[in-house]
């Protein structure tokens, strides 16, 4: 990591040395070559200094010359020397201005004997040579004058050009490859397992992009695993869910049974005395009659009356039945894993909602009390059907009962069956037996509660069960 963070700082670093150098070593030579010309041209303005005070020399010395009569040896002596001088001056000059230096010579040997013609040709000539030389000079400074453009240009436009190139190198090597990383990581926060293509970026971030990709890769197979786990979960519990409903609804007929036994030890019960007086009547006819055939008949019909007598205690005795011991029960959690069940079975479309404090608790048999909400909870999803819909259970404590109260929004219960209550073998839907809410009053009247059936403002059905918390 420490390498990719360095290494384009290192590369850019080395390219920018190698750039400012050979700006530094351009403008360098430019400066070398415009001291060499400015220094060329000082020796020409001395040189044409000194040329020109030698020709004023000479001309001062002519001018005097004329103004006498004759020459004397010693001003042609001095005269001569002057014209060497010149001579010597120019041939000074660079190769680039010709100066035909023994043209020059014959012409100021005839000068020196007096030829004005000959000195003023010379004179020209050297005139000429001034003027070629002012325009090497000339040239001279334009060339400086050009160079030094050339170093502001490379002064101040060349590190323009390296903040771009350094800027487009980190945008599209560095910066853009990053956003895209960082944009890919905020997709995969999100869920969107997308691997990197840009082939664009730096060659070492490849690696990074790499390790990415094979992240995003691992993802993917962990979704994919963690999708075909919970889907088996799911089947499991699908599974669980529905043996326990089997086994909740074989509860509830067995408890369907256990009313109709209930039924029939009442109907047992009230038959038993009406077969005792038959069965009291008839032994006071036997003891009275003194007919054999009537009696025998007679005893017949008693010995049958008894065999009613003797099933009838014994549907009686088999009625009766052991109650389950009652226990301490917390109401949330129960009615929380009840409808978490009946979540995996009822309709997408219907919801469940649970409000009951967490410190409700009640003493009853846990596994009848669970069949009595199962069987209500069963009642409000059969009653919402294939309409959306949402069955709710309320519970709370008032004056040491337990108040639960399951709706929901069905039709709710019509107005004959609420003026008739609750019946058994009586059904507020098609194909019901009409013993689930027979088998949950002989549970509530049982434990001294009551069982109340009403309906809501909006039409809705609302059951509550009203028990003591307490034994």
């Amino acid at each position: 990591m420490r390498q990719l963070l360095f290494r384009p700082v290192i590369f850019v670093s080395f390219v920018l040395g190698i750039l400012v150098v050979g700006e530094l070593a351009a403008i360098g030579r430019l400066t070398w070559v415009n001291d060499q010309r400015i220094h060329t041209i000082e020796q020409d303005i001395g040189r044409g200094r000194h040329l020109e005070e030698t020709i004023f020399e000479l001309l001062h010395l002519q001018l005097s010359l004329s103004a006498e009569e004759g020459v004397s040896d010693a001003e042609k002596v001095q005269k001569a020397a002057i014209q060497a001088q010149l001579l010597d001056s120019l041939q000074d000059y660079d190769a680039a201005i010709p100066v035909d230096l023994q043209q020059l010579q014959d012409i100021f040997a005839k000068a020196v004997q007096g030829d004005r013609t000959n000195l003023l040709t010379a004179l020209q000539v050297i005139k000429q040579v001034l003027d070629k030389q002012a325009m090497e000079e000339e040239k001279l400074l334009i060339n400086i004058e050009d160079d030094g453009q050339l170093e502001m240009q490379l002064a101040v436009i060349l590190p323009f050009l390296l903040l771009w190139v350094v800027s487009y190198f980190f945008r599209n090597n560095v910066l853009e490859p990053l956003d895209a990383l960082k944009a890919l990581l905020s997709g995969l926060a999100e869920g969107e397992m997308k691997p990197i293509t840009r082939t664009t970026s730096d060659p070492l971030m490849h690696s990074l992009f790499d390790r990415y990709n094979h992240l995003v890769s691992r993802l993917v197979e962990l979704e994919q695993e963690h999708l075909e786990h919970t889907a088996s979960l799911e089947y499991r519990v699908r599974q669980t869910t529905h043996a326990l409903l089997e086994r909740s609804q074989q509860l509830a007929k067995a408890e369907r049974l256990a009313a109709l036994a209930e039924l029939a030890a009442s109907t047992a019960h009230e038959l038993r005395n009406p077969l005792a007086s038959i069965q009291l009547a008839l032994e006071n006819m036997l003891a009275e009659c003194r007919d054999g055939d009537l009696a025998e008949r007679m005893q017949l019909v008693y010995r049958e009356v008894q065999r009613l007598t003797r099933n009838l205690n014994d549907l009686l005795a088999s009625a009766r039945g052991n109650d389950a011991a009652a226990q301490r029960i917390a109401v949330a959690p129960v009615v929380a894993e009840l409808l978490t069940l009946l979540k995996y079975q009822a309709q997408e479309n219907i919801g469940f909602d649970c409000e009951i404090d967490a410190d409700v608790h009640v003493f009853l048999p846990e596994s009848e009390f669970r069949q009595v909400l199962l069987n209500l909870l069963l009642n409000s999803i059969q009653a919402i059907g294939p309409n959306s819909g949402t069955v709710r259970v309320t519970g709370r404590v008032e004056n040491g009962r337990l108040l639960l109260t399951v709706s929901d929004s069905g039709p709710g219960f019509s107005g004959d069956f609420l003026r008739h209550g609750i019946r058994p073998f009586v059904s507020l839907k098609d194909g019901g037996s009409g013993l689930g809410l027979a088998m949950v009053q002989r549970f509530v009247k049982d434990r001294q509660g009551r069982l109340d059936l009403r309906n809501s403002p909006d039409g809705h059905a609302c059951v509550t069960l009203n028990l003591p918390v307490t034994v």
